[in-house]
């Protein structure tokens, strides 16, 4: 149960990060990413020092290179969606990204699913279609009209596509290496080239970097636990598994959201995450 309990840290490091970003409202996507890159840096400094180097082949190296690119435009994307839209709006759909791996199965690997991954799928889109619900509304398209209007949500939705073909990809890196090392050697590699970037076209971010040092530290914190405990929980366990507990951090995020950042109409976006987190371990676990 070991696995359990390390693949729950993790969810519970990503809500508390993302409800941590949806706080900062005076600053910036980009500067948040600059924050939380910079100060996590020592981290994965340390992480690839201590982790044995396993042998790599020219598989690693390919997918280790096209990971890099998926993962900067998923991370821009999302921590836009958390800052122009409410967390209960945006953060569900990432459940959306094992919808989407059945699809890019079918496709790539000609896999195919049973009745349970077709239920999950439904269970998901009729998530998505409670999220946007208030009720105040009376017409039946009014959520597929509010889902069009809410920026956060197209976001997150690309995000889950995006992570769709991350993860596999980046499975395929780990098979080839090790958890641990592509983990800390991914983002130690990530950070420092999403940081040259965004200091190279910025001013002034040293000084946002130093003055805002302990929400740096918070959130460089966090996002270690996650790689950590993620890349720990996956060595030890099943991945499907593993995977299925790490995505109750949208339960945990909704939950904080409403109980922290007082957002509304959490009856249906509640329940909307709810059938959307079960739709998930449908296709996660019997799809």
């Amino acid at each position: 149960m070991i696995w359990f309990f390390l693949s729950l840290t993790a969810a519970l490091s990503i809500a508390a990060r993302d409800v941590s970003i949806k706080t900062y409202e005076d600053l910036d996507p980009p500067e948040i990413a600059i924050l939380e890159l910079f100060w996590a840096l020592p981290y994965f400094f340390i992480g690839c020092f201590l982790i044995e180097i396993p042998p790599l082949d020219q598989t690693f190296w390919l997918t280790f290179v096209i990971s890099i690119p998926l993962n900067i435009l998923a991370y821009v994307l999302y921590l836009y969606a958390l800052k122009i839209s409410p967390l209960s709006l945006s953060i569900p759909f990432l459940a959306f990204t094992p919808a989407f791996m059945i699809l890019t199965g079918f496709f790539i690997l000609a896999e195919t699913i049973n009745i349970w991954g077709g239920l999950g799928i439904g269970l998901i889109v009729a998530g998505g279609y409670i999220l946007h619900f208030k009720k105040t509304q009376r017409n039946f398209l009014a959520p597929f009209s509010s889902f069009l209007h809410e920026k956060g949500s197209w976001f997150m939705l690309i995000v889950a596509i995006l992570f769709a073909f991350a993860a596999v990809i980046g499975k395929k890196a780990i098979l080839h290496s090790s958890p641990l090392f592509f983990s800390y050697f991914f983002f130690l590699t990530f950070n420092i080239t999403v940081l040259t970037g965004l200091l190279l076209g910025r001013r002034n971010n040293w000084q946002k970097i130093i003055h805002n040092s302990p929400r740096g530290l918070w959130l460089g914190s966090l996002l270690m636990i996650h790689i950590s405990f993620h890349g720990l929980a996956i060595a030890i366990s099943t991945a499907v598994y593993m995977v299925a507990v790490k995505r109750s951090s949208i339960l945990f995020t909704v939950l904080l959201s409403w109980l922290l950042l007082k957002e509304t109409d959490i009856r249906y976006r509640g329940f909307g995450t709810l059938l959307m987190f079960v739709g998930m371990l449908f296709i996660t676990l019997l799809g």
